[in-house]
C-alpha cells in the first residue's frame, strides 16, 4: 500500500512539474498516427456504405 501512495505522489508531482511539456510532446508525437487512424476509419466507412448500399440494391424490388 506504501509502495502505491508513494507511486501516486510520484506520479502526481512529475505532471505538475511536466504536464504541459509532456501534453505538448505527446501531441506532436502523435500527430502522425491520429492523421493515419483517420484516413483507416474513413476508408472503412467508405466500404460499408457501399456494402450496405449493393445490399439494398439486391433486395429492393426492380421497377416496372
Amino acid at each position: 500500500m506504501l509502495r502505491f501512495l508513494a507511486g501516486a505522489m510520484a506520479g502526481a508531482l512529475a505532471m505538475w512539474m511536466w504536464g504541459d511539456e509532456l501534453h505538448d510532446y505527446l501531441t506532436e508525437q502523435t500527430r502522425h498516427a491520429r492523421t493515419r487512424t483517420a484516413d483507416q476509419i474513413q476508408a472503412v466507412q467508405r466500404q460499408i456504405t457501399s456494402t450496405l448500399q449493393s445490399g439494398q440494391d439486391a433486395i429492393r424490388p426492380a421497377a416496372r
